[in-house]
């Protein structure tokens, strides 16, 4: 860790070392409150002012997940926030998948096809940044419908508390078929988080608050409890392939540490609908902005 990277910032070194805190704290602050990793902002920022490549990116956006989700999942346990058996499960195929998924794709940079230049970028980049953007699009339009019908159901259930009721217990899955969804979710959300530097809680959390009748605030604490083991794991492999700054990733850890303990804090008292807003807004913001800036000119 020489901290030469701060050097490639455009501004220079020092501003370089202070604007990843800020976007560490605002990282930090956004995945705790959201509980999808924070890597959809992180990882389009270090492609795009540190110039690494996506590989690089993804791999220095999941380092600094294991800490800042550690802060946020301090919190979330003291409120009795997280629902571990549905957490531990997810977790048992989500290790591998991230595993395997963070290999491969570590790999393809370097062959041949990986190197290929496709209107001026790489073919590894190009597949990335499609890949990141329909991802992230569609989850972000998904999150925003999504609230809008969590809202209207709450004021449904303000103007009418005898009437509307939440859903009984026995509308819940059974175990085996618990078992089964969070099994395969499991193996996307590893994916994903590899892929793409995300975490995976984008997909966990609208499962676990649609299909488990979870709070947001539970989904979001127990979808934390995966980031961290899964990104922790995944990060070590990734250091091990030499694709990691570990420079960048301990600057952002420092900013995202004390955004995280800020971000939980709040998520606990909002009203459910506002999370999955806020969330659909970022990712759509994000996704234009890394779209935009990064397709290729043809």
């Amino acid at each position: 860790m020489d901290f030469e990277i701060f050097n490639q910032f455009a501004l220079g070194f020092y501003p370089g070392i202070f604007t990843v805190l800020i976007v560490g704290f605002l990282v930090g602050y956004i995945a705790s409150f959201l509980g999808i990793g924070g890597g959809f902002v992180y990882t389009p920022f270090f492609h795009s002012f540190f110039h690494l490549t996506a590989v690089q990116a993804v791999a220095t956006s999941l380092a600094q997940m294991p800490v800042s989700a550690l802060s946020g999942l301090f919190v979330y346990w003291k409120n009795d926030k997280i629902r571990w058996k549905e957490g531990f499960l997810l977790l048992i195929t989500s290790i591998p998948s991230a595993q395997y998924v963070a290999w491969k794709f570590g790999r393809f940079e370097d062959t041949e096809l990986g190197k290929t230049l496709y209107y001026g970028m790489p073919i590894s980049e190009f597949v990335y940044l499609f890949v990141f953007t329909f991802a992230m699009s569609i989850l972000g339009i998904y999150n925003l419908l999504s609230s809008i019908k969590k809202q209207k159901a709450s004021e449904l259930k303000k103007a009418n508390p005898v009437v509307i009721s939440d859903l009984p217990k026995t509308n819940l899955p059974s175990k085996r078929k618990t078992l089964v969804i969070l099994l395969i979710t499991g193996i996307f959300f590893g994916a994903f988080s590899s892929l793409l530097g995300i975490g995976g809680g984008f997909l966990a959390v609208p499962l676990f608050v649609y299909y488990f009748r979870m709070e947001p605030v539970e989904a979001v604490a127990t979808s934390f409890l995966g980031i961290f083991l899964t990104s922790l794991g995944t990060t070590i492999l990734f250091y091990f392939q030499g694709k990691l700054y570990l420079d960048l990733a301990l600057v952002g850890t420092i900013g995202g540490f004390f955004g995280a303990r800020v971000g939980s804090l709040k998520a606990v008292k909002v009203e459910p609908y506002v999370i999955l807003r806020v969330a659909g807004i970022s990712q759509l913001v994000v996704v234009s902005w890394y779209f935009i800036s990064k397709f290729p000119k043809f």
